[in-house]
């Protein structure tokens, strides 16, 4: 009840006509962002499924001895519908083309760039930041070095010491994506000698239609300019076991420092942070596998305006996730699947992610926060930050055709969240009650033809007894998508 109260009066604070607009309904800016950011993932998860598809049927042509060139296009269109915090629902057209060119030189040398446009058509009174393309077209585009793949063209042997090397504007998920989940204009290299491998990073944010963590800031919706580095050693002391330590450095420089109100004064945006990473890769037996992160975070944030003036604060926050996959290996390509991830949260903070109503002064932020991505779900989708969360999910091939067997997948997605901590917020509005409920996704893959291919997605949340009055509706989220390539 003490919860409901503070958050009561937080809203009353946030909506008088003296606070910015950009502060007010912080907490529901950041519901609308994570949930455009969940169709933006999913559009661009299939789209690189149907590229990778489209590049192992297709038969590169030979340039000359030494090149190849692959190509191709796709045309897509996708329909969203998606629920928001108070049961209204909101409904997008997504209208997308994409081309794509790989070349190889000796084996070892690849260009890869890639075009995307993509608009955005919302019903009329639902766009959060009105229709339009989505820029930059260059989506991503990347030149990598395989010293291996070179060697063994011409030599025909490996090698002991090993680097790949890829730079340009590419994806990247930082080990499980705990800490980084997102595209870069990045430097990524890894050198393999014999079970070491150490891979350094350096890169600056780059996603189109990315979203900050921080709902607060100004432009925290179309403009977050974040820098990294980072370094990880691995060793693959065996199959059933490859631990790995990880150091990942995020420096925020969005040019948004300074929010002058007329209720708080000039407000100030500045989050530092570093996630050191530890966990370990393995299979257990021939057909389960396993993957675990737990992650530190450290660093500095600015507190919260109010109720005393900001101060610069410390981190020390924690998050992990253990992911299991079992494959039957049959006819049907059946898989099991099984996460359980956690994050820590901040008791005196009235948002979990955002700056204003954010961590109160002079105390340390025990909240995780990160540019990060994990699975919570489509319907909810909350972030880590003081989430326990546990999801089933199970997928198998329906075999219509018994020369494409795998072309109709089927699968499904249970979800159970919680909170960490129950007097500490999560990033969508709660009580003080640990329950928050549960959710079940289904998802349809067919490819009906070899260039014709529909996707269909279905979440629906259920509340449970920590979603106040007036935020306990069921959810929905509802996606269709058809593509043909060329």
């Amino acid at each position: 009840m003490t919860r409901i109260i503070e958050q009561s009066l937080l809203a009353i604070l946030l909506t008088l006509p003296t606070a910015l607009t950009a502060t007010s309904h912080a907490q529901v800016a950041g519901t609308i962002g994570r949930q455009q950011e969940v169709v933006n993932r999913l559009e661009m998860e299939l789209q690189d499924q149907e590229m990778a598809y489209r590049q192992a049927m297709s038969s590169a042509q030979s340039v000359t001895e030494r090149l190849t060139l692959d190509y191709g296009a796709s045309l897509r269109f996708g329909l969203a519908s998606i629920d928001n915090a108070v049961g209204s629902s909101r409904t997008l057209r997504q209208y997308e083309a994409n081309l794509y060119v790989v070349t190889k030189f000796d084996a070892g040398h690849t260009f890869f760039g890639n075009l995307r446009f993509l608009y955005n058509d919302w019903n009329t009174g639902d766009s959060p930041d009105n229709d339009g393309w989505l820029y930059p077209y260059g989506n991503r585009y990347w030149y990598e070095l395989d010293t291996r793949a070179l060697n063994m063209h011409q030599t025909g042997t490996p090698g002991d010491l090993n680097f790949n090397v890829r730079v340009g504007r590419q994806f990247i998920n930082w080990n499980s994506g705990l800490a980084f989940s997102n595209d870069m204009y990045a430097v990524r290299g890894t050198a393999t000698w014999n079970q070491l491998a150490l891979t350094g990073l350096f890169g600056q944010t780059a996603r189109s239609g990315l979203y900050d963590f921080d709902p607060t800031r100004p432009e925290y919706d179309s403009n977050t300019d974040r820098i990294y580095w980072g370094v990880k050693l691995e060793a693959e002391l065996a199959p059933e076991f490859s631990p790995f330590v990880s150091y990942l450095v995020q420096r925020d420089h969005n040019d948004d420092e300074t929010l002058n109100t007329i209720l708080f004064g000039p407000v100030d945006f500045k989050y530092d942070s570093e996630y050191l990473s530890f966990g370990a890769s393995g299979t257990l037996g021939p057909q389960l596998t396993y993957t675990l992160e737990l992650v530190h975070e450290s660093g500095t944030t600015l507190s919260s305006p109010f109720p005393a003036p900001q101060t610069s604060d410390p981190i020390d926050a924690w998050a992990g996730v253990l992911n299991l996959s079992y494959a039957f290996r049959n006819d049907t390509n059946a898989r099991l699947e099984m996460s359980l991830a956690a994050g820590t949260g901040d008791d005196d903070r009235f948002i979990a992610a955002g700056t204003i109503a954010g961590n109160r002064p002079n105390t340390t932020d025990r909240s995780f926060n990160s540019l990060g991505y994990i699975n919570t779900g489509l319907a909810l989708a909350p972030q880590i930050a003081n989430l326990t969360m546990l999801r089933v999910g199970a997928s198998t091939a329906v075999p219509l055709d018994a020369k494409r067997p795998d072309a109709l997948r089927i699968g499904a997605d249970f979800f159970f969240f919680g909170k960490t901590d129950t007097d500490s917020p999560v990033t969508v509005a709660t009580t003080d009650d640990r329950w928050i409920g549960w959710e079940m996704d289904w998802k349809i893959d067919w490819r009906i033809m070899t260039d014709v291919n529909f996707n269909f997605r279905y979440g629906v949340f259920f509340p449970g007894s920590a979603m106040p009055n007036g935020f306990d509706d069921i959810r929905h989220f509802v996606y269709g998508g058809l593509s043909y390539a060329f």
